[in-house]
Formats: C-alpha cells, sequence, structure tokens
C-alpha cells in the first residue's frame, strides 16, 4: 500500500475505535465504582478515598500549517522546545486510563487543562463537604477539596509522611505514561506524529483505548521494553498554577484529613 493508503486506512480505523472511548475509558458514575478504586489505592499505598492521579504528558507531533482554520501554531510549541498536544490523563492504581483528554496544544499549562475538565466539574458537581474522594496531582496543580498536590515546604514528620505516600500514589499515572509510549512508540518524543492535530489526537485516544484493553487482560510489559521516563521531576519547569482562594481552605482541610488517616 502507499503511503496516503495508509494514512488514510489509520484515520478510518482510529475514528472507529473511538466511537466507542467510553466503553474502554470511563470515570466512575457510581459509589461502587469509587470505592473498587478507593481499595485499590489503598491497599497498594495505605492512603484513603484516592480515586485516581492526574497528570499531563507531551505527545509531539508536526507544527499545524498557519492555513488550517481556528488554529495558531505558535500555541502549538511547549516549554520544551518542540510541538506538541499537552494529554491530561486520569488512572487508577492498575494503570487504567479513566480519563483522557487530547484537545490542548503543547503551551497550554496543566493547570489551565484541569479548570474546564469535564471531569473537575463533575467532582464539584459530586463534592460533599468532608468526604474522602480525591485525586492526587503534582505541585504544579492548584491545592482543591477534590485534588489534592504535596505539601510545600513540610514542617513535620507527619507532612513528610503525607508527601512520600503521595509521591508512591501519584507516581502511577507518570508509570501509566511510560507503559503507553512504550506499547506505541509513535508517541514518545523521538517520533513525531506527522498528522494534522485533529488526526494525532485520534491516535492518541486510539493508542489509550488499547492501552486499556491489554492493561484490563493483564497483558503487562517487560522492565526491558520500557523506555525511560520523558516527564520533568515533580515541578520542574512550571509554573506556580493560580490558586483560586474559593477552593484552598477546603483543599488545605481535605489535605489534612487525609493525612490524618495515614497517621490513625
Amino acid at each position: 500500500m502507499s503511503q496516503p493508503s495508509v494514512s488514510r486506512n489509520i484515520k478510518q480505523i482510529c475514528r472507529m475505535v473511538v466511537e466507542h472511548k467510553h466503553v474502554e475509558i470511563s470515570f466512575p458514575n457510581s459509589a461502587d465504582h469509587y470505592n473498587s478504586i478507593k481499595r485499590g489505592f489503598h491497599n497498594k499505598f495505605a492512603i484513603k478515598g484516592v480515586i485516581g492521579a492526574i497528570d499531563c504528558t507531551h505527545v509531539a507531533i508536526i507544527s499545524p500549517p498557519s492555513s488550517t482554520a481556528g488554529v495558531v501554531p505558535h500555541e502549538y510549541m511547549n516549554r520544551k522546545g518542540y510541538c506538541s498536544i499537552n494529554v491530561e490523563a486520569i488512572c487508577d492504581e492498575e494503570l487504567i486510563f479513566r480519563n483522557v483528554n487530547a484537545r490542548f496544544p503543547g503551551s497550554c499549562h496543566d493547570a489551565g487543562i484541569w479548570t474546564t475538565s469535564p471531569v473537575r466539574i463533575k467532582l464539584i458537581r459530586e463534592h460533599v463537604s468532608g468526604a474522602f474522594k480525591w485525586l492526587l496531582g503534582d505541585s504544579g496543580y492548584p491545592l482543591e477539596p477534590w485534588l489534592l498536590t504535596p505539601i510545600p515546604s513540610p514542617s513535620s514528620a507527619n507532612e513528610e509522611l503525607f508527601n512520600t505516600v503521595h509521591i508512591k500514589a501519584r507516581n502511577t499515572i507518570e508509570r501509566a505514561f511510560g507503559v503507553l509510549k512504550s506499547r506505541f512508540r509513535c508517541l514518545s518524543k523521538e517520533r513525531v506524529l506527522k498528522y494534522t492535530h485533529t488526526n494525532a489526537a485520534f491516535i492518541i485516544y486510539t493508542c489509550a483505548i488499547f492501552h486499556n484493553i491489554l492493561q484490563k487482560r493483564r497483558i503487562f510489559l517487560s522492565e526491558e521494553t520500557m523506555l525511560p521516563e520523558d516527564s520533568p521531576p515533580d515541578g520542574v519547569g512550571m509554573n506556580t498554577p493560580i490558586q483560586s482562594t474559593e477552593h484552598y481552605s477546603e483543599g488545605r482541610r481535605a489535605r489534612q484529613s487525609c493525612l490524618n488517616a495515614l497517621i490513625t
């Protein structure tokens, strides 16, 4: 087959697969589903109330042409110096993606993407003060009652313990990205997706769906086939997120509740 024929077929197949995205990539919609994920994180990391880990990863693409309607090409240039889509994802303790958002260009900050995330809107709608139900995010995210970040400048052994456990549990999303990009090398930064940004997003979603199918069937990668991690250490190269005063105080109380649960 010619290269144009292969590209057309890839596009058509990806669009067909993504039509069923909600089947394989689903965020919890019931108390039982939330509780199942909470048990998984607690059993693995001894942390209560966690319903997922969140982060973003960059997938390299070619720069969109300036003639593309509604697209500003320079917005796809990320802080690492190449064009990309900044992909937000949430995973559970089994490295299964529960949400994937590949709609934003590489220049968008992780916290900015989170601000308009359908998952955030859903958690705000479901939020009950004092409830044990939260995501774990790194210091690039704002502290909110449904999204716990590490404690900056911990001043006690208990706060150090919280950060240690938080990092271990949150690292599931970094591992999930590593497995995804190792399985589908087209998503690694060395393999630039030579498609329009729209078609590249469909490829990203398709790879995430296939990843979930493999994870659910317990078909795992060996350590020897894993790519090295290309994400920076926690907080490196990130701007401080704009912290909403509306949610910050309650977010601090939620984080303290999580900390208290660790030491009781």
